[in-house]
């Protein structure tokens, strides 16, 4: 009783803020800050990295880059993934330079991505560019 009144008391001296919920960033509008459409710069295959157990991990690196040549940070990136065991859609946010690596482990075989959209639907994405590629990884 003693630590109701409390309580109670500590609430009118300090009340509880009230909070609303932000939406999610992809979900804000990102007109005016990127040249729109957006595209896939460069998409590469990294050098696959041996792994303790004889698989081996095939890395993709993705630039993307508005239509004034600069780098995009902060847009999310949802792709393809394909190796010999398995099929994935994977996603992640680009880094200040504009980047995002995708990965996958597995037997020596055939690895591809694809691209399938850039900035969750906020912003033009130009899918007609070259945004698929594969690896053979022996």
């Amino acid at each position: 009783m003693v630590l109701d009144r409390l309580r109670a008391a500590v609430r009118r001296v300090r009340p509880v803020p009230a909070f609303t919920l932000e939406r999610q960033p992809d979900a804000l509008p990102k007109t005016g800050l990127f040249a729109e459409p957006v595209r896939v710069f460069s998409l590469r295959v990294l050098d696959p990295e041996p792994l303790a157990d004889g698989r081996r991990r095939v890395q993709f690196l993705v630039e993307v880059r508005d239509a004034e040549d600069r780098r995009c940070s902060d847009l999310a990136v949802e792709a393809r993934v394909r190796g010999p065991e398995r099929e994935r859609v994977v996603s992640g946010t680009t880094d200040l330079l504009g980047r995002i690596r995708f990965r996958m482990a597995g037997p020596a075989g055939e690895y591809a991505i694809a691209v399938t959209d850039v900035a969750a639907g906020g912003l033009a994405f130009d899918a007609a560019r070259d945004t698929t590629t594969r690896a053979v990884v022996d």
